[in-house]
C-alpha cells in the first residue's frame, strides 16, 4: 500500500494546559487558518473557539469540527487538554462524505457536539487507535482500515450528538437525512429513487422535490456525482484498473462510466489519473 492511502490524516496534535502568566482564566489566545479540516476533542478544562460569526464555549466532552480555510481562534480559560486531527475529508471514502454537507453548505461556521460518558470514552479510544496507526510505519491495508474505522467512528459520534442543520425542518429533516445516509452507504449498488422513496414512506415526486431543495440536485444526479467522486479517490489513491473502479463505484458498464467522467472532468479517467496521482 502506498503512503497516500493513509494520507487523509495530515497531522495529529495533543495539547496540554497553557502556562498562565496572568491570573487563572486569562489564557493565551491563538488565531489561525489552514487548508485542511480539523476535528478536536476536548478532554479536560474549558475555553472558547471563535470565528468572525461565532464565539462558542467548549469544555471536556466537546468535539469541534472546523472547515478548511476558516480563520478561527481559541482561548483556554480553565487549563485544558485535548487532541486534534487535521485531515482532508475529500480523501475519505464516499460513505463518510455525507457527514460534511453542513460544513460545505456553511463553510464559515464551526460545528460542535457534546459527548456524554460512554460516547466520550468511545471517541477517546478511537482517537488513540487512529493516532497509533497513523504514527506506525505500517502501510498495509489492515493499518489503513483501522485508521478509517477509528476516524469514521469518531465522525459518527459527532454526527449523533451534533447541532442539527438542514434547510428543512421537522419530519422532512429526518427523512432527507436518512435518505442521504442510505445513498452514501449504497451508492455503489443499483439503488433507485423509487426504492428510496418506498423505503421511507414518501412519494417519489415528493422525495425528488425535497432532496433538490436541500442539495440543489436530484437524487439521481447526486448518486452519479458520488460515484464519480469515489472513482477519483480510487484513481488517485490506488493502482486499481479503471474497469475495476467503474464496477466498484456502481456503474453497470465502462462506457457509461467514461461518458459521465469525461462530461464531468473534460478528460478520460486515465488522463485524470496521470495528472492527479
Amino acid at each position: 500500500m502506498e503512503n497516500s492511502e493513509k494520507g487523509f490524516v495530515i497531522s495529529m496534535d495533543r495539547f496540554k494546559p497553557h502556562t498562565f502568566q496572568a491570573e487563572q482564566g486569562e489564557g493565551l489566545f491563538m488565531s489561525h487558518s489552514h487548508e485542511y479540516d480539523e476535528l478536536t476533542l476536548i478532554l479536560e478544562g474549558e475555553g472558547y473557539y471563535s470565528s468572525s460569526e461565532q464565539n462558542i464555549k467548549v469544555a471536556a466532552g466537546d468535539l469541534i469540527l472546523i472547515p478548511p480555510r476558516l480563520h478561527h481562534g481559541f482561548v483556554c480559560t480553565r487549563p485544558w487538554q485535548g487532541i486534534s486531527v487535521h485531515f482532508f475529508h475529500d480523501k475519505l471514502p464516499a460513505h463518510c462524505q455525507y457527514l460534511f454537507h453542513e460544513t460545505e453548505c456553511e463553510p464559515h461556521r464551526i460545528r460542535s457536539a457534546h459527548l456524554h460518558d460512554d460516547d466520550m470514552r468511545w471517541a477517546e479510544i478511537s482517537f488513540f487507535q487512529l493516532e497509533k496507526e497513523w504514527k506506525s510505519e505500517r502501510q498495509d491495508i489492515d493499518s489503513y482500515n483501522l485508521m478509517r474505522i477509528a476516524f469514521e467512528t469518531t465522525l459518527l459520534l459527532f454526527q449523533r450528538n451534533r447541532e442539527t442543520w438542514m434547510p428543512i425542518t421537522g419530519n422532512d429533516y429526518v427523512v432527507i437525512e436518512e435518505v442521504l445516509k442510505e445513498i452514501h452507504s449504497k451508492y455503489h449498488t443499483q439503488i433507485t429513487v423509487n426504492e428510496l422513496a418506498a423505503r421511507h414512506f414518501i412519494s417519489e415526486s415528493s422525495l425528488r422535490k425535497k432532496f433538490s431543495e436541500s442539495f440543489g440536485v436530484s437524487p439521481k444526479q447526486y448518486i452519479i456525482s458520488l460515484r464519480l467522486m469515489e472513482s477519483k479517490r480510487l484513481l488517485q489513491q490506488t493502482n486499481k484498473a479503471i474497469e475495476s473502479i467503474s464496477a466498484e463505484v456502481g456503474f453497470t458498464s465502462s462506457s457509461r462510466f467514461y461518458e459521465f467522467f469525461i462530461k464531468s472532468t473534460g478528460v478520460t479517467p486515465l488522463e485524470w489519473r496521470k495528472k492527479n496521482q
